[in-house]
């Protein structure tokens, strides 16, 4: 060999190997393809059939995943480039556990410049959004910051009653959750095991996890929708074959209303929650955020256009035309279907055990109302909620495990939001003002209906505080998260369950007329609870009820009830 050939021999060697160090090597069972590295004159995007995303599944009750954010070289709707991603992958693991498993997540912070949305080192974290675990460190605790190069240990357990269906992860360090977001930095997570139990007709079914994301692609100034991070992939099928589709919205901002030419869907899941009764739809409205479950009978040979149809976000919201997203390929022998139709007609098998239903949140007594405006600044550098933007300082909202309470959200924008809670499901109620397109029910994000005319758009949501592994402080806010990042956030503090001795000297006080506090409570909360604010309800609705955020008062908040005398005073 010449020494000018071994020379070059040598240089594409140490090429390959810087390249593969940012190749998704970190992810357990992916291998490093160096012809897709350097550059393949295949055409990528020539694939015969929709991939679902690689799975990391729970085992012995456990699962243990490794997550690492970095700069890797991605390919997304035919382009190649660099982005900062989990694992080497734009679509990265889908996260399966069943009830009662504990996640065990260790996230590596190693943000870095990239062709795309981050260009230096960024703090980061992770939520894991429609989960009903606790806020706390080191569950599910988005005021938690993990510092570019270090990692943090998660310990999540699912209870063993959560409810069951489709969640995501993703990261939500405020202000910057946009770009990590765009950046391709979400993932499926699925609590299995509701479709054998509801619906066992469809256990045996293909399954396909369809997950769409919006990217700005580099060069490029509009906004691209993907699915699994493809422009218009091929989704085969044989002609009258049922299959499941688990699909999420696990975007930053963009709306899709999904369509299939020639077919209609069966939704039987959404946001975490099994439907008793499944809702036959000719289109799925997802908003940010959003999943469903749905099944989809094939139609006769033939391709089929699956698309988003244009979504009216307002007069002031960013465009959503229709764009193409897919096509079903339909050949093949047709399949003959058992019991499928019969079972989405006559509805969830054991239905009684689906918890929660929606019907069980619709008769509990409410303990206060409050109302929340939200609103966009004139020339929308601020987004806010009740006229105020986030503050990590303040908690706006304090409540109780065991409370129940109704929420008025209007909406004085002249564009779409959408409301999101952590930690529970809400119940949205039939009512609601202005264009409404998204579903009522069991939800953990709805679309606030944009201000038209003057008249503000709202919807009403009861939100059960029972759950007691909810105690803790976490958030509320818009989905489209870079109104979130500009603002339109806040605080919520859900307070222990009051002990029997607080609601006795509570009686005995109404009793002798006495608003006087239980003496064994810490002087700060005696100092706030004898503030002469106004009562309980009208304080609540301008959320004065609240308490600092420090977690070094935590244990003096613990045994803090809503007094209704006001705001709990900064300690001296």
């Amino acid at each position: 060999m010449s020494r000018s050939a071994f020379a070059l021999l040598v240089l594409l060697a140490a090429s390959s190997a810087a390249f593969a160090d940012d190749a998704p090597a970190r992810f357990a069972g992916a291998s490093v393809d160096l012809a897709e590295i350097l550059g393949s004159p295949a055409d990528p995007d020539a694939i015969d059939d929709l991939p679902d995303p690689p799975v990391l599944r729970a085992q012995n009750g456990t699962l243990d995943a490794t997550l690492t954010a970095r700069p890797s070289w991605v390919r997304v709707a035919g382009k190649r480039f660099r982005s900062n991603v989990y694992n080497g992958l734009y679509i990265p693991p889908t996260l399966v556990l069943s009830r009662g498993d504990t996640l065990k997540l260790t996230l590596n912070n190693e943000i870095g410049p990239a062709d795309i949305e981050m260009k230096k080192s960024f703090r980061t974290n992770m939520h894991y959004h429609g989960t009903d675990v606790t806020p706390k460190s080191p569950g599910d605790d988005v005021f938690l910051k993990v510092k570019a190069g270090t990692s943090f240990d998660y310990v999540v357990p699912f209870p063993k009653d959560h409810p069951e269906g489709l969640h995501w992860y993703h990261p939500h360090a405020h202000g910057v959750v946009e770009r990590q977001i765009l950046s391709g930095m979400s993932g499926m997570l699925i609590v299995d095991g509701y479709i054998e139990a509801h619906y066992p007709e469809l256990a045996d079914l293909r399954r396909r996890v369809m997950v769409f994301k919006d990217i700005t692609l580099p060069g490029e100034s509009k906004t691209t929708l993907t699915l699994n991070s493809y422009r218009e992939p091929p989704i085969k099928a044989r002609p009258l074959e049922w299959q499941v589709w688990q699909i999420g919205n696990l975007g930053a901002n963009s709306f899709v209303q999904l369509a299939l030419e020639g077919h209609e869907f069966w939704t039987f899941e959404r946001d975490g929650n099994v439907l008793p009764k499944p809702q036959l739809q000719d289109f799925l409205y997802l908003a940010p955020g959003a999943r469903v479950t749905v099944a989809v009978k094939a139609g006769k040979a033939g391709t089929y256009r699956l698309k988003s149809l244009k979504v009216d976000t307002g007069p002031t919201g960013l465009p959503a035309p229709e764009v193409s997203l897919g096509n079903l390929v339909v050949s093949g022998d047709p399949k003959p279907e058992s019991g499928i139709r019969k079972r989405l007609t006559e509805g969830a098998e054991n239905a009684a055990s689906i918890f929660p239903r929606a019907r069980d949140y619709r008769d509990l007594p409410i303990t206060r109302e409050r109302v929340f405006e939200f609103s966009d600044a004139p020339d929308f550098s601020a987004f806010y909620i009740n006229g105020v933007t986030f503050d990590p300082n303040v908690v706006n909202t304090t409540t109780r495990v065991g409370d129940v309470e109704k929420w008025t959200l209007r909406n004085l924008a002249g564009e779409l939001h959408v409301f999101h809670l952590h930690q529970t499901s809400f119940l949205v109620l039939d009512k609601g003002v202005g264009k409404q397109e998204d579903a009522t029910g069991l939800r953990d994000v709805i679309t606030l209906p944009y201000a038209l005319d003057g008249k503000p758009g709202e919807v009403t949501v009861i939100i059960p505080f029972t759950n007691p592994v909810m105690v803790g402080q976490f958030v509320y806010h818009c989905h489209i998260v870079g109104h979130e990042d500009a603002g339109m956030m806040q605080s919520i503090r859900v307070l222990p369950r009051r002990t029997a001795a607080e609601d006795a000297w509570r009686m005995f006080g109404r009793l002798l007329g006495s608003d006087e506090p239980p003496p064994w409570w810490p002087a700060r909360a005696q100092r706030a609870a004898r503030l002469p604010e106004a009562d309980e309800l009208s304080a609540a609705l301008r959320g004065e009820i609240c308490v600092s955020s420090d977690p070094d008062d935590e244990r003096a908040e613990a045994s803090l009830w809503m007094s209704g005398r006001g705001p709990v005073a900064p300690a001296n």
